[in-house]
């Protein structure tokens, strides 16, 4: 089964998705600009030709859990625009939304 919800922080608003695997339920946070997951992927993963910062955090069970949980990779984009392992998810996801590609 899959879940797709609407997050909204702050100004801004993103599409949230749950897919509800056996054992492992994944969860994404995207935008035109930025992928937010948890650290199921290594970032090589999302390596495309198109600007999206991608942020890897910690693995957390829950949209808001995944949103506190500690930044642990990026990729070249989400660097440029400022991410560390320092932040939260919710802290590299709305700066990333704040930059321009």
């Amino acid at each position: 089964m899959v879940e797709i919800k609407s997050i909204t922080l702050y100004d801004k608003s993103f599409i949230g998705m749950h897919l509800h695997l056996p054992g492992y339920p994944l969860y994404l946070i995207t935008s035109t600009k930025t992928i937010i997951t948890q650290n199921m992927f290594d970032v090589r993963y999302f390596r495309k030709e198109l600007p999206i910062a991608v942020i890897l955090t910690e693995y957390r069970y829950g949209f808001e859990a995944m949103l506190n949980a500690r930044v642990i990779a990026m990729n070249e984009i989400a660097k440029a625009y400022g991410v560390t392992t320092l932040m939260n998810g919710k802290e590299a996801l709305l700066l990333c939304e704040t930059k321009e590609a």
